[in-house]
Formats: C-alpha cells, structure tokens, sequence
C-alpha cells in the first residue's frame, strides 16, 4: 500500500493497525516523517504514538517467542519512535517514554541476532535518555536500572565482534553512563560485575594497538609487538558526527587477539570519545577499578609492564616538606560526601589540619578539624599546610602503567577536538585515583590544564540563533555544546585539591573565560517571553538550549569553586571578574521546587523572620572593579537553577568565605546570606548538605554576616537538623546497638549543622548559646557523647578478610583479563565500604564536632555560668561506668574512683570515652575541653577531683603525639593558674591533687626529653593500642601519619618534640613549682 497525499491521518493509522498492510505502511510512513516536522506532529495528534506502543506491546517480538521471522515491523516502529523522541515532550510524554523503555530492552534481548533491531533500539534509547527531562525524572533513569535484562543485553552487544555491530557497540558503550544520573558506586560496580568493563578494556586494547602502529615516530617505543601494521584513520572519521562505512566494513575482521602485522583501520573520533568516556565513567572514585584498566593484560602485552606487580606499594602518608627535597604535593581526596563534594567545610584561616580521607560509594563520612582558640590568649595549633606536605608512599620515581603515558601522547596528537577531550577526562579520573605520580601530576599544570582552558569558550556572543532540532546545523550546535559542558567540568575535577594545577589554570587565563561562560549561560533565551507564539520545533529548541546553559552553570560553578579553594588572590581575582553576581543568580531554585516542612515559622529562634522575596523587587548592583563596571544579578536567574547548580553555587560561596576581606566586603554587598539561608528549606537534602557546608564560615566569630543569620533563625534550622526526630545519632540505642537503617545523607546533614554551631557559639552572648543547647538538648547532646559502638577488633579483622575475598572472587570471574600477579596486586586496592563501618565513623565524626562545640561553649566570656548551666540540665543523665583497672605489679600508681560528692554525668562521660581507648581526634578534643573548663576559676576544684578522669589522662603521655601532650601541658598551666596571684588553699589543694595523681610526675618525665621508661612504660602496649601508633623506620624523618590520618611522632622523644611543648612544659611546671 502507498501513502498517498489524499490519505488522512487517521486512514494511516487504520492501515497501521491491520495486520495485512501494517508492515508495507510503516515502511512508507517512515521515510514521509523522518526529517518532517510537520507531518510528525500531524501523526503525533492523531495517536500514532499509542498505536505503535501498542503494536510493540502486541508483537510476537515483545513476547520473545524466538522465531526466525525477521522482525521489519518491530525495526520500522522503533525507527519512527526514535526520530520522534528526538523532538522531545513536543512529541511524546513523560508516561509514553516510561511505557516505551522496557520494551525497547525487552527487544534488545529477545533479538539479539537482528543488527537493524539492536542499532535502532540502542540509538532510540540513547535518544530518549539525551533528552532534558531525563535529568530532571529521576524515574525514567530508574526504569533502565531495574529492567532486568539492562546490563545483559549491553554485555552481548559488546562481547559480540562480528562483522557490522560496531555501530551497535558504539551505541551500547554511548548508553552505558546514561544509565545513572550521578556516578553511583553500586551501578558501577554492577556494570564490572556483568562483564561490561571487561569488554571495554579489550576494545580499548584494540585501540591503543591502532593509534601505536598508525601514528610512526609519535610514541610507537611504547609498543611491545613486533611488525607495524599499516593502518589509516578513514577519511570520514575526523567528524565525529560521522561514522565510517569502511571502519564498519573492516573492523569486524578484527580478532579479539591482535596478531602482530594485522591491518586495522582507526575507528572514528566519536566511537573513541565514547569508549573514553564511558571507561572514565566507570573507573570514577575507585582506584581498584582504575588498576583493573591500568593493568589488563590484553593493556600489558601491548605496551609492558614497568613496574613489577609483585611488589605492592604502601598506601599514601603524609610527611612535611621542609624535611624532604619537594615541598610541593597534591593531595587525595576522597571521604565525606557534601552532596558531590570532596572538601568539607573549612575555617577561612589558611591553616588546616590535614587527613587521610578514605575512600567510599561516595558517602563515607570524613572530615577535617578547623582549628579553634583555647581560653588563654597563645598561638593555635600548628599543623602542616596543603602546600607544605607531600606523599611519604611514593617517590619521585615511582613507577606507573604505560597506558598514563599513552594517554598523554594519544591527547597531544588527536586532532578532534570531543576524542581529545575525553581523553584528558579518563587521565584526570586517574590522576584523582592516584594512578599517577605525582612528579607526573605536576607536568600535567604545563600541558593538560592549559589545553583545557583553551577548550573554554571566549567568544562573547549569544549562545545560538534559533535552529531546528532536526537538521543537520543542530547536531553540529549540540557537539560543540557538549564539548562547552564538559571541559569547565573536567577542569574542576582536575584542579580540586591540586594548589599547583590551580595556579597553572590562573596563569591560563581560566577565570576570564570561566566567568565569560557562566555569564552567557545566564543570556536569556529568544522568544522565552511569548510562548504562546513559538512553533513546536522552537519550543524544543528553547528546552535543549536552556538543559545546555544549565550544564555549563554547573561546570563553571564547580571550575570556580576549586580554583578558589586556596589561594586569596584566586578568590580576588574572581570577584574582581564579575562573578559573584551570576553566583548569587545560581542559588535561585527553579519555581517548582516545593520548600521542606520545617514546623510553623512563625516560632523562629531570635524572633528571626523568613519573609519571601517579593517578585517585583529590585536585585542588588553592585560595582565590583576598578573601572567601575556595574554588575547585577541577571534577570534570568529568576527561572531558577536544578539541584546540581544550586550545590555546585553553595561551592563558590563556601571557598570564596574562606577569604576574611571576601567575608567582610563582597559577600555582604551581595547579600549571599538570604539565598544560602533559604536553602535550608529546600527540598532535596543534597542543596541542605551543602548549603549548610556554605553556612559554616559564615556564622564565624569575625563574620559580619553572623548576627543576620540568627536574625533570620539560623539556630532553630540548625539546631532541627542536629536533632530532627526523637532518635539518636547515626540509629543506634543508648548502649551502642545499631537499631534503624543507616542513612548518609541524614547524618552528612546532622555532621555539617553541629559543625556550624560549633562556630556559631564560638565566644557568642549566652543568650545565643543557651538557644544553641535548647533547640537539641543539652542531655540529648551528652547521650550522643556516651554512644559506644561495641564492635570488636576481630569483626573488623574479619571484614577486612571478607574484602579481600570478595575482591578476588571478583577478579576470579574476569580470569582472561588478568595474569595471577595482578590479582594479587589489586586485591590489595580493593575496599567496599559496609554499613556498619560507615555507620561507626559518622558516630565518632559527629562526636569530635559535639565535643568542640562544647569547647568553643567554653571559650565565651560567660564561660562559667554556661557550664553551670549545663552541669544543672544533665545532672539527672544515668552513665554507665566501668571500675578502673588497677595495677597489681606496682598498686601505689592507682588511682581511686571520683568521690560521690564530686562525680558528675559530664565528667563521666568524658571519662568512659578515655576509658574506651578512641582515636586521637576525640581524646585531642576532650582534652581541650577540660583546657577549657580549667580556665574558669569557679570549676576547677570540681575539675581536679575526677580521679578516675585523670587516671585516663595520664595514660595520654606515653603516646608521641605533640598536639596530646600540648595540650595536656595547657591542662595543667590553667588548673595550677593562680588568681590575682596568690597562693590560695584552693591553688595548692589542685597541685597537691596533681602530684598525687603523677601528673607532675610525668611533666618532668615529659621535660627531659622522655628519656628512660615512664612509670607507665610497661603498660603502653595494652593502654596504647586503641590510639593507632605507627612505627617508623628511625633512619627516616621520624613524622608520619597514622591509620586515621594523624600526624604521629615517633623515635626518641627528645629529638620529636617541638619547641612549642617544650616551652608548654616548662611553663607548667614553672607554676607549680611556684608554690
């Protein structure tokens, strides 16, 4: 049957639906629509897309009943689906493409021998999952996730080499990081475990075999084969719009096992750029995934091996700079996951104490420890900074995989700009995993970063004159637009937490160009203002442009954020290019998005108000250089930013805030706190993570932005997320059981509101901080305090066993892909966080902040009548405690328990922590709030009668850690203070006390040098172990880092102490002895 013009719409669909003429009519209808706008909406209001759902859905097809017939009718309608998916919500609805996906993956397995079927499927499926509302329906996403036969049916596609499935392959391999919206572990984890990976390996072995022997004299020494093939990139692959019949021709000829001298032809930039990126995708945020890839042997045999895999290589400890010949080194992060970030929020002072963050699914819970005062006017806390420290594991020399070699060649010689591009995107995924050296990561700031910042957009023009989707102009406007999305993204990733690639983007000119995108993404878009007037293909064209500007919004937000996270003149130079404005106009949330149930407002601590923003109302201007330009908030940010924007905005403000003049002039000028206080209520708690994070500077003791915020009620919202419910921190019970299910997030939020009031509290009016304490409860807080996770050494042991099993089995299964040395070089790497072990660090985390922020309580002026009033409120607080273990060898060093008279449930709190042997954060931490409370003269002789308290203190000498017995020397100096001078009853009562409890003892122990054994030498090892001691080779610098990130000091103590204890230690002895 011919369609002919006098047909009808509707007479068609009759004829579609007959099964005699169904098959001879879609044929024909296809090639009326394909390329027609018109006549595809025509169809589209008649029901032609029900129809052919309903077709699919009848289909023996469908049904997988396995004939031989060759399914031409299933082809055609999913070729006409997929022209019309490409028009978007103009030509199907959200539930008719959530109706369509399953079937296409039903078909995808059912016809795995039909190479039109599977190619059309593939192509309508990337389609689909291109579109803007992908992104924002998280459902549609989810139905490819849960389908059964998902990752099977790309598996086959992949594994399948013969001939003409390489445009299938390309497909399949561009579907794979559509599949999730974020780079989710478990999915990627998934996607190993069904071979996938494993098939993209060997077509990137392929590869690399291809550019070796066709690129003479351009790094062919890497190649361990013998011949050279002569081989040639055809002569349509420079366009990687264009795919190469002649590629499809040959490359099915291709072997799984390259033979030496075979001729193989160079597949097109774009299906290179797709098998980058999608490894890339894969092998993000986990080094045992980038090994797998580093050291296939289908990647060795072609290019060696020089390192010998045997010999593993310790993981990475910090050690400072200015003992070693390189002061300068990157550093790795990992841990905490802020919504997508890798850096938690951090004091605007440039010092900072340093970690080892351990890896995990993107939510293990780590942070870093901001430096706070103590209650007498001395010097903070030194701790190395960024630039000062450098990896120990790892020398200059290191060895490395030649594929990061490769890599490097491969981006210097392609010519397309997209394969290019990915390349350096897969090299940053291995820079952040730690698969490169780090001398190399250093060259990387003269070649990598500054090609990226070229790939930044500079041309100030508007983004694109109106276009219809479906001619060719467009797919070319959208291939230069992917390349503008991806390279401020790509260039984020590589400069976070690299302080010297940062200041090579700087030199590049990267924050000109940045700040020249982020304000284009703001221009408004033609005809946005007469909707009613624009045709149906303008319509989607307004819906691709906008879901584009909203990528590059984030991309340049994020490029911002790391490039500000150090360096004062960075974040001058941004403010100084006009940033800030479309910063502010990026905290905006789009309109739909619903604001969180936080209780009635009108109830708001401080009598804060949260009045919304008139509509009408003027934005801020604001002159931002020396010309005196004038910057405002764009008009457009009104139509609001998704959640990836707004976090990725939440970023900039919080490294900006790290700068006091940034805190003190710009971010008040443009009135930052409104939107970030608004965010607080937002519906996703991903933008309350990192809004919170933003917060955290803000409310600082030198912000001018502090007292707004608890105008507006920053202590209520904060103090709702510290304690949202009834339940206790991290689901467990008051005896350290875990109860309820374990949620990240939940406690991410909980982790980053205790840690802004800790800074809110710092040196605050009382009436600030008891609003503080009664929006969670003072008891509530000192419950969290007593939690004790019960798990045994041997549990952890034994998790440790059960990962490196596990990983081994998982190798096992890829047995082909790996020789016997490299599983046992990559097991090694391989660690899957567990529930119960993230479960214990967000205890522990939220415990070291809970503590701190009882120690910036204490550091107040109304020090005393704060704690008075906190001893009152947690006075009827039942504690469990342990009798102290005496020793029966020599009994005159026991201690007896604290008299009744003098026994408190806050004292006994902190001393069942001690007593439970806690990492070096927490005991650090208790120390200073006993530093604290010694301070106060009302306190201290209720202080120095915790006998079982300092029977655990002075356990704390014998460890060699500096910033310890610092403060256990501050301990001492405050409780032997004396008032006015004088030598009071009560001042010779606390030395008498110290004496009696070896306090003094073990000062001068301390002062010369800790030569000889202390009194409590022969029980280090049993009294000690809780506290991770390293040992240290005594030729070596005697500084490295424990297993929880932690400077440790070993080697003879009187070379290891610093002149800042010393000093500590002599002037506490100096007061007691002034009797």
């Amino acid at each position: 049957m011919a369609l002919c013009s006098h047909l009808s719409s509707s007479q068609v669909l009759e004829a579609i639906w007959a099964p005699l003429t169904r098959q001879e009519t879609l044929h024909a209808l296809k090639h009326i629509i394909l390329g027609h706008h018109e006549q595809k909406l025509e169809y589209v209001q008649a029901g032609l897309v029900d129809l052919l759902l309903q077709i699919l859905e009848d289909e023996p097809g469908y049904r997988q009943t396995r004939t031989k017939k060759t399914p031409v009718v299933e082809t055609d309608v999913i070729i006409i689906l997929g022209s019309l998916a490409r028009g978007g919500s103009v030509f199907l609805t959200t539930s008719q493409l959530e109706r369509l996906i399953p079937l296409l993956l039903d078909l995808l397995e059912s016809h795995t021998s039909y190479i039109s079927l599977l190619e059309a499927s593939l192509r309508t499926l990337n389609c689909i999952l291109s579109l803007p509302i992908a992104s924002q329906s998280p459902e549609i996403v989810s139905i490819v996730q849960h389908h059964p036969s998902t990752l099977r049916s790309i598996s086959n596609v992949l594994h399948n080499s013969s001939s003409g499935r390489d445009l299938a392959a390309y497909q399949a391999t561009l579907l794979i990081p559509k599949t999730c919206t974020t780079a989710d572990n478990r999915w990627q984890e998934s996607i190993v475990e069904s071979g996938i990976f494993a098939a993209l390996i060997k077509r990137l072995s392929a590869l690399v075999y291809t550019v070796q022997t066709s690129r003479p004299g351009k790094g062919t020494g890497l190649l361990r084969v013998g011949a050279k093939a002569n081989t040639d990139r055809s002569p349509l692959s420079k366009s990687s719009s264009t795919i190469s019949l002649r590629y499809r021709q040959n490359s099915g000829r291709n072997s799984e096992k390259i033979s030496t001298g075979e001729r193989l032809s160079m597949p097109p930039a774009s299906h290179v750029s797709a098998l980058l990126g999608t490894i890339a995708f894969i092998i993000r945020g986990s080094k045992f995934r980038a090994d797998q890839c580093l050291f296939a042997s289908c990647i060795t045999n072609i290019l060696g091996e020089e390192a010998p895999l045997e010999a593993h290589r310790p993981p990475p400890m910090w050690r400072d700079s200015k003992l070693s010949d390189d002061a300068q080194g990157g550093s790795q992060s990992g841990g905490y996951h802020y919504a997508g970030q890798d850096f938690p929020p951090l004091s605007p002072s440039s010092e900072r104490h340093p970690q080892n963050r351990s890896s995990s699914s993107g939510n293990a819970l780590q942070s870093s420890h901001s430096a706070t005062e103590h209650s007498l006017e001395h010097e903070r806390i030194k701790a190395p900074q960024i630039s000062e420290l450098r990896f120990v594991g790892e020398r200059d020399d290191d060895p490395e995989s030649p594929l990061i070699q490769w890599l490097i060649s491969y981006i210097r010689h392609e010519e397309d700009s997209l394969a290019r591009l990915t390349a350096i995107s897969l090299l940053t995924d291995f820079v952040k995993a730690g698969c490169v050296s780090k001398r190399r990561v250093k060259k990387l700031g003269f070649l990598i970063v500054p090609m990226l910042v070229r790939y930044l957009d500079e041309i100030d023009t508007s983004t694109v004159a109106i276009t219809k989707v479906y001619e060719q102009g467009f797919q070319a406007q959208e291939m230069e637009w992917s390349i503008r999305e991806q390279a401020p993204a790509i260039l984020a990733t590589l400069l976070t937490d690299h302080q010297r690639l940062q200041t090579a983007a700087v030199e590049a000119g990267a924050i000109k160009r940045l700040t020249g995108m982020l304000k284009r993404a703001f221009d408004a878009i033609p005809g946005s203002d007469d909707n009613e007037g624009l045709e149906s293909h303008e319509s989607l064209w307004r819906e691709k442009v906008r879901a584009h500007q909203i990528k590059v919004r984030e991309g340049t937000l994020r490029a911002l954020a790391a490039i500000a996270l150090f360096e004062d003149d960075h974040r001058k130079r941004i403010i100084e290019s006009g940033a800030l404005g479309f910063v502010v106009g990026s905290l905006t949330p789009e309109r739909t998005a619903e604001p969180m149930e936080t209780g009635d407002d009108s109830d708001l601590v401080m009598s804060g108000t949260q009045d919304p923003v008139p509509s009408g109302a003027q934005l801020p201007t604001i002159s931002e250089n020396d010309a005196g330009s004038s910057f405002t908030v764009p008009e457009t940010s009104r139509t609001g930013n998704p959640i990836s924007v707004l976090i990725a905005a939440t970023n900039v403000v919080r490294s900006l805030s790290r700068s006091v003049n940034v805190l003190s002039t710009s971010l008040i000028d443009w009135h930052v706190s409104e939107p970030l206080f608004s965010l607080l209520s937002h519906q996703s708690i991903q933008v309350r993570i990192a809004a919170t994070a933003a917060l955290c500077n803000l409310v600082m003791e030198f912000s001018p932005l502090r007292k707004k915020l608890e105008e507006k009620g920053i202590v209520k919202a904060l103090g709702n997320f510290v304690k949202p419910d009834s339940g206790n921190v991290c689901a467990y019970d008051r005896h350290g059981n875990s109860i309820g299910e374990f949620d990240p997030e939940k406690e991410s939020l909980r982790l980053n509101a205790i840690w802004a009031l800790k800074h809110l509290v710092l040196r605050q009016d009382e009436t600030v901080i008891l609003s503080c304490l009664s929006a969670f409860g003072t008891t509530w807080l000192l419950e969290q305090l007593a939690i004790e996770d019960h798990a045994s050494d041997n549990d952890t042991g034994s998790a440790l066993e059960d990962n490196l099993d596990e990983g081994r089995q998982i190798l096992k299964s890829q047995s082909d892909l790996f020789s016997p040395k490299v599983i046992d070089r990559l097991v090694l790497n391989y660690t899957t966080p567990k529930p119960d072990g993230l479960r214990r660090t967000a205890l522990v985390e939220f415990q070291e902040q809970a503590l701190d922020f009882f120690r910036n309580i204490m550091a107040g002026p109304n020090a005393s009548s704060t704690f008075r009033h906190i001893l009152r409120e947690t006075q009827n607080l039942k504690v469990p405690t342990t009798p102290i273990q005496y020793n029966d060898k020599n009994p005159s060093l026991s201690l007896a328990e604290t008299p009744i008279n003098h026994r408190t449930p806050f004292y006994d709190v902190l001393t069942e922590k001690l007593k439970s042997k806690p990492g070096e954060k927490i005991a650090l931490a208790i120390i200073y709030v006993l530093v604290h409370i010694g301070a106060c003269a009302e306190h201290r002789a209720t202080l120095i009668e915790q006998s079982s308290l300092f029977h655990e203190l002075i356990k704390l000498f014998e460890l060699q850690v500096d910033q310890i017995r610092i403060g256990l020397s501050w301990l001492a100096i405050n409780l032997t203070w004396k008032e006015n001078g004088v030598n009071s009853p009560d001042f010779t009562r606390r030395v008498q006390k110290l004496r009696e409890y070896r306090y003094v003892h073990m000062l001068e122990w301390l002062k010369s040098g800790g030569a000889g054994e202390s009194d409590h030498g022969n029980r280090r090892d049993s009294s000690s172990r809780g506290f991770g001691e390293a040992a240290v080779d005594t030729e070596e610098v005697p500084i490295v880092r424990n297993s929880d990130g932690e400077i440790v000091r070993t080697g003879p103590p009187s070379v290891n102490m610093s002149l800042d204890l010393r000093e500590r230690c002599r002037q506490a002895l100096a007061q007691i002895n002034d009797v």
